[in-house]
């Protein structure tokens, strides 16, 4: 028996839904280090007795719903349904999921609280035009009179 991962096994799964044995099988020789004919033996394995996965991205956005609802097993369940892979590995997924989701959603929402800041701050200085143009106008005066400055001293 091969060890093979389940991320493995879902890439061999989904080139299986779509006919492509050949793919599949050199994932699994490709990701689990077995030679040629064990990864043939473990697809010939996998056809017929899993479910075939669609797509990837359609079963995670499935999963996404069922955990905002705040379902976690039946997530699990609905995966463990669509790839066929077993309870321990599914769990894994899903809490791999998750953790992805919350750590990407958490610092998305703490760039876009930055970004909500600078425009509030920048906004509050646009407030008043002509207190810009002054500043301007000192920043200018200050950088001509230290050329001027250098170059009379030399």
């Amino acid at each position: 028996m091969i060890n093979v991962s389940p991320e493995a096994k879902q890439k061999a799964l989904l080139f299986l839904s779509k006919n492509q044995k050949i793919a599949a099988v050199k994932v699994i020789k490709d990701l689990s280090g077995c030679g040629l004919k064990e990864a043939k033996d473990y697809v010939d394995g996998l056809e017929g007795v899993q479910q075939p996965i669609t797509k990837m991205a359609d079963l995670d956005a499935a999963l996404l719903v069922i955990l905002n609802r705040g379902n976690k097993l039946n997530a699990i369940k609905h995966y463990k349904d669509a790839t066929g892979l077993g309870l321990a590995e599914s769990k894994d997924y899903v809490e791999k999921l998750m953790q992805f989701k919350v750590s990407g959603n958490m610092a998305q929402q703490s760039r876009d609280t930055d970004i909500k800041n600078i425009i509030a701050e920048n906004a509050g200085n646009n407030q008043n035009p002509f207190k810009n143009f002054l500043i301007k106008l000192l920043i200018i005066i200050l950088v001509a009179a230290a050329l001027t400055y250098f170059m009379f001293k030399i």
